[in-house]
């Protein structure tokens, strides 16, 4: 072997040795070498879909929707005595919907009157004038417990008649999505009626007065209701959404439907429909921005 291939090879073999010092721990002037940690996932958890309500009816939820329109007559009714005791039921049980027989909120009266009448078995359903009750496909009877006086009906003149097949449960279309930023599932009104005052009414007002100091672009303040000082509103679906922004970090469920402002809190029990402008064009405040409370929710 001549001088340049020996020292090639002592070259060679030094460089490895230096490497075999290196890997086995050898001292070779440097720190440990360090295994890199592997990164930690920053994926989010996804938030969880609301599940759905359970019926007001289980006795309805048993049964397939009724038919639509099925030939009614008058007949000797079946059900008055349990759709009656139903009522007289409801006013012990919750008398905050009464004055008496004077109904105060019927959305709570119907869907109250529709639970007890779960309780004995019987599917029962509004149509938004009167009351289908059966307990089976066949046939139902309806009943008009609730007068345009908003007073409870009793006795021979709330049947009204019997319809073969049955009518109830009533069909209807499915439910629309969940409402963003809201954590209950939608919901669906059996009916809506005014109430003497709205619960959520000062919310919705504080609400209103404060999307007018975070967002005055949206209004203009050279322009008045007569004889108020609620203001122009220059950018509709700024000022909706921005007071439904307001009143989802204070735990309520909103949305606008495009004519009124639907809240809720807490549960789908029921809803408040709330006016927040005049004529689509001036800021509307006051008690007189209720409308009504829907059972349950309508939304």
């Amino acid at each position: 072997m001549n001088t340049f291939a020996r020292r090639a090879a002592g070259l060679t073999l030094a460089a490895l040795a230096a490497l075999a010092l290196g890997h086995c721990g050898g001292n070779s002037g440097a720190g440990p070498s360090t295994v890199p940690t592997p990164p930690v996932s920053t994926t989010p958890t996804p938030t969880p879909l609301p599940t759905s309500d359970p019926p007001i009816s289980a006795s309805c939820a048993k049964l397939p929707p009724g038919a639509a329109n099925p030939p009614c007559s008058k007949q000797n009714p079946d059900y008055q005595e349990k759709v009656d005791k139903a009522i007289r039921t409801l006013q012990v049980e919750q008398p905050w919907i009464f004055d008496g027989d004077q109904v105060l909120s019927s959305g709570a009266y119907y869907v109250g009157v529709i639970k007890i009448l779960d309780r004995d078995g019987l599917c029962a359903d509004n149509d938004g004038e009167e009351l289908g009750v059966t307990d089976g496909t066949g046939w139902n009877e309806q009943y008009h417990i609730l007068t345009s006086q908003n007073r409870a009906r009793f006795g021979p003149v709330s049947y009204m008649s019997t319809c073969t097949p049955s009518a109830v449960p009533i069909a209807r279309a499915p439910l629309g999505p969940a409402t963003p930023g809201c954590s209950l599932p939608p919901s669906r009104e059996i009916t809506c009626g005014r109430e003497p005052e709205g619960k959520y009414v000062d919310d919705v007002n504080a609400a209103i007065q404060q999307i007018q100091k975070d967002h005055p672009e949206y209004f203009d303040f050279n322009d008045f209701a007569p004889g108020t000082s609620n203001p122009a509103i220059k950018n509709g679906p700024g000022y909706n959404q921005g007071v439904i922004n307001i009143l989802i970090k204070q735990g309520y469920c909103a949305h606008h439907d495009g004519e009124e402002l639907g809240v809720k809190r807490g549960s789908n029990a029921f809803n408040e429909q709330y006016d927040i402008d005049f004529q689509g064009k001036y800021v509307r405040t006051g008690s007189g921005i209720y409308r009504s409370s829907c059972y349950p929710s309508a939304f």
